[in-house]
């Protein structure tokens, strides 16, 4: 990997979970080509067989890269590097998601055994499933007016050529293994990434849940039902149950869990097709990793816990010490001291702080007046409101709202952390 331009695309294929390695034929053994699938369904002599691929990659040439399709349906890109004996190879990935219908009808044409076909099912399961076909070979042609110069290669697209006398000899026949490990694999990999996904929105991580999350659903997900599209709506409303759990777990209170889940199932009945669906999974994520940030109390008493959860949702009660402190039936100067301990300010500014912040949520999202702002802030003293909202923001409510930059500044200075008024939870 010395070619910087080598090493880039094949960094952009690992970090998108795509199969890539580099090998110098001839090879001892080739069975992860295909991750293992003919060799465990075939009755074949594995040392015959990796022959037959070495004499194959023997005949690929230089200054060519080349696309091609198995019976399976599934894709390889070769490219026999330039100034060396090794090859890049690429795959298998899958440009269409295998679904019943389709997967019968390979199975037909390849006379594959009914005993066998949950296995192959399984198999597509576990390949990567790129929708934008276009852009995956972008890669390799940027690639090869690196690597070759450009007009100076050829890309050849075709199945496997003399490989089809491999994989349709006579000698070979389907056998039934004694233990479905394709399948167990499968399924192992899949909770693996599942419980990745939601280990990282417990931590309100959004650039790993997702990346874990993109992993997971990269392997084309089993279909349940015959409709497609209420399948996936059934996993996303799954999905949905698993995230509210884990934010839950994680320390954010019911409360502020309830309204995004039961949008995020309002949404889901809405969404109209199978794109809609996997970009809406990445919302989702998101949503429940920004609770996370915004809302998570697990390292807090639970007085305190109680008393953050009741401001954020009561800003227009009477929120003195006095009266959270007979709400709670506890002593004020408890109260008083234990919240300036754990939270780093005093009870008065955190409500202030939390007061303003909304405000600046419902002057960029309504065209309420700012008196209206103000009540529902839980500050009927209008002036006091704008004295208020100055010293904290540092300008009017008015000039705030006129400012054609405000949503920006909002992002960055609303919804603070639990602990921190001033930090920023949008990204």
């Amino acid at each position: 990997m010395k070619n910087t331009s080598i090493d880039f695309v094949y960094q952009f294929l690992k970090i998108n979970h795509i199969p890539v390695r580099f090998i110098q034929p001839p090879c001892d053994n080739l069975t992860w080509l295909d991750m293992g699938l003919r060799e465990s369904i075939l009755h074949s002599d594995v040392s015959s067989s990796t022959d037959e691929l070495n004499h194959w990659l023997a005949t690929l040439q230089k200054n060519k890269i080349y696309h091609t399709t198995d019976d399976f349906q599934c894709n390889y890109t070769l490219i026999r590097l330039p100034d060396s004996d090794e090859m890049l190879v690429c795959g298998p990935v899958l440009f269409e998601e295998i679904r019943a219908a389709r997967l019968t009808q390979i199975c037909d044409k390849l006379n594959v055994p009914e005993e066998l076909r949950d296995q192959i099912r399984d198999y597509y399961y576990r390949v990567v499933f790129i929708p934008a076909q276009t852009l995956y070979l972008s890669v390799f042609t940027i690639l090869g007016n690196q690597l070759f110069g450009e007009n100076n290669y050829e890309a050849i697209y075709s199945d496997f050529g003399s490989m089809k006398e491999l994989f349709q000899s006579y000698e070979y026949y389907y056998r039934v293994p004694d233990k479905p490990f394709l399948s167990i694999q499968m399924i192992e990999e899949r909770y693996e990434l599942e419980n990745a996904t939601l280990n990282a929105v417990a931590n309100g991580n959004e650039s790993k849940a997702l990346a874990s999350c993109a992993r997971w659903t990269a392997h084309v997900i089993p279909q349940r039902l015959a409709n497609e599209l209420r399948d996936s709506k059934d996993y996303m409303i799954t999905l949905n149950t698993l995230l509210r759990k884990t934010v839950e777990q994680a320390g954010v209170h019911p409360i502020h869990i309830d309204s995004v889940s039961n949008r995020n199932i309002q949404l889901i009945e809405q969404l109209s097709s199978i794109e809609q669906c996997r970009s809406f999974r990445s919302k989702m994520i998101r949503s429940y990793c920004l609770l996370v940030r915004k809302h998570n109390l697990k390292d807090y008493s639970l007085l305190t816990q109680k008393i953050i959860t009741y401001v954020d949702t009561e800003l227009c009660a009477d929120l003195s010490l006095k009266a959270l402190s007979e709400r709670l039936s506890v002593n004020a100067s408890y109260l008083s001291t234990l919240f300036k301990k754990e939270m780093g300010m005093s009870l008065t500014d955190f409500v202030n702080h939390r007061r303003i912040s909304h405000a600046q949520k419902l002057l960029i999202s309504t065209e309420m007046p700012i008196k209206s702002v103000a009540l529902k802030c839980g500050i009927p003293d209008v002036y006091y409101f704008s004295r208020l909202f100055k010293r904290i923001t540092g300008t009017t409510p008015k000039a705030y709202r006129n400012n054609t930059n405000s949503f920006e500044q909002y992002q960055e200075m609303a919804s603070p952390s639990a602990g921190n008024p001033d930090s920023s939870d949008f990204h």
